[in-house]
């Protein structure tokens, strides 16, 4: 008798997510079920520190339970939530876990259809942040060892189960964290109370950069204002400045002249003091007159002292007699003193003219 042989051929799809590229809120979307009759969890697997029973599952072993834990149970006795892991059935599956830094977290659906009345009284406790619903693991395992402390270290794990139960040996570090419901509109939304927590703070940053932003208005233009004031302060300020210098100048103007007129002054009342008759003439020429000005008041007092007392003994012998000679004013151009009218060869100092008129005195 010849046997046939039938082959099929399927496909076979994997689901799991890596964990390096597991996003978790992105997961969660990703793994809700178009099946409104599904509940979703999120809990706590395991973490690695010793649980009651003085026993703890290495974070090493954390990468096994993620690769077999997909698609395995998630089981609570019926009615009501054991102490223990006895008469629990399953109500829902695992359907992603992943590894964080020193525990294992997953995402679970519930059968709501199927079971109800557990899945509303997870429901319930999931919405009391003092006493959430507390998961135990099952697993399997190939060995074991006592580690320094004591404590029996699994090795070569694989999840068989995540039961609720009233006395959890990890002691409350592995709850149900959130648990989805479906509102009326179809969506689901995560109803604890963290969620409504982030709310409030979100309603609060809002509102405070709603504030930030109406100040920082206020402070724009204040600081329009301000650029506004200087730009016109920096106008004046220049204004000012060049009218300054303005006056300043004016004012130096004011007092070299005010200084030459006393030094002018000061040159006549020398003149006068020594007997010498300077002429208008003299004075009236700008050139001859700056340049008597930009004499020292020192020289021109010694220069009027050796005029007074040398050039007085020729005048008195051609005048014939000293009672005429000592009547006569000294006038400057006479044969025997200094005529500001006349040309000169070259330009004389004042020691060089007192040394001429000793020379002309002595001939």
């Amino acid at each position: 008798m010849k046997i046939k042989t039938t082959n099929f051929i399927t496909d076979i799809v994997q689901l799991n997510i890596d964990k390096d590229e597991l996003d978790f809120p992105k997961e969660v979307l990703a793994a809700i079920s178009q099946n409104p009759t599904l509940r979703w969890i999120k809990f706590v697997l395991t973490d690695d520190a010793p649980n009651a029973n003085n026993q703890r599952i290495p974070k090493e072993e954390f990468n096994n339970l993620v690769k077999t834990g997909i698609h395995m149970p998630i089981k609570m006795s019926q009615g009501y939530i054991r102490e223990g892991h006895e008469y629990a059935v399953p109500i829902g599956s695992i359907t992603s876990l992943v590894e964080r830094d020193h525990f294992v977290e997953g995402i679970a659906g519930l059968w709501g259809k199927e079971y109800p009345g557990e899945v509303k009284l997870l429901q319930e406790l999931s919405a009391d942040d003092e006493e959430k619903p507390q998961l135990s693991w099952e697993i399997l395992y190939t060995d074991s060892e006592i580690e320094e402390s004591g404590v029996e270290a699994f090795l070569g794990t694989a999840l068989a189960a995540a039961t609720v139960v009233g006395m959890p040996a990890y002691e409350g570090r592995t709850p149900i964290t959130l648990m989805a419901s479906k509102e009326s509109n179809s969506d689901y939304k995560i109803k604890t109370e963290e969620y409504n927590k982030m709310e409030e703070e979100l309603k609060k940053l809002q509102s405070r950069i709603s504030e930030l932003e109406d100040a920082n208005k206020t402070l724009e233009g204040s600081l329009a204002s301000l650029k506004e004031e200087h730009e016109t302060l920096k106008t004046e300020n220049e204004a000012l400045s060049t009218e300054k210098d303005e006056l300043a100048e004016f004012k130096a103007e004011i007092e070299a002249a005010e200084e030459k007129e006393e030094k002018l002054e000061r040159v006549k009342s020398l003149f006068s003091e020594s007997g010498v008759e300077l002429p208008d003439e003299f004075l009236e020429d700008e050139e001859k007159r700056e340049k008597l000005l930009a004499m020292d008041l020192s020289q021109l007092e010694f220069l009027m002292h050796d005029l007074a007392i040398f050039a007085s003994d020729d005048e008195e012998e051609e005048d014939g007699g000293e009672e005429k000679a000592s009547k006569r004013k000294k006038h400057l151009g006479s044969k025997n003193t200094l005529n500001p009218k006349g040309d000169r060869v070259k330009e004389m100092t004042p020691s060089e003219i007192a040394k001429a008129m000793r020379e002309d005195k002595a001939k």
